[in-house]
């Protein structure tokens, strides 16, 4: 359910939604999209994706960790 549900997140804030992909690996997810539109799941100062981060983590529940990162984005680690 998590996936879908950051895929469906990360769909409506870029420009291509059907370019939008999203890899899990356990409890991490990748975010891919379109060539460029990297910044726009990003947001100004991280804004977007630190919102797709917090729902994912409150979608999972309280006992498991979710991490988040956008595939191609230098993103500092939490």
């Amino acid at each position: 359910m998590t996936k879908e549900l950051v895929a469906y997140l990360a769909s409506k804030v870029v420009d291509n939604a059907e370019a939008v992909k999203v890899e899990a690996n356990g409890d991490n997810y990748i975010i891919h999209c379109a060539a460029g539109e990297e910044g726009r799941v990003i947001g100004r100062q991280g804004r977007v994706i630190q919102a797709i981060r917090t729902i994912a983590r409150a979608a999972a529940g309280p006992r498991e960790r979710v991490q988040v990162d956008v595939a191609g984005a230098s993103s500092k680690p939490e």
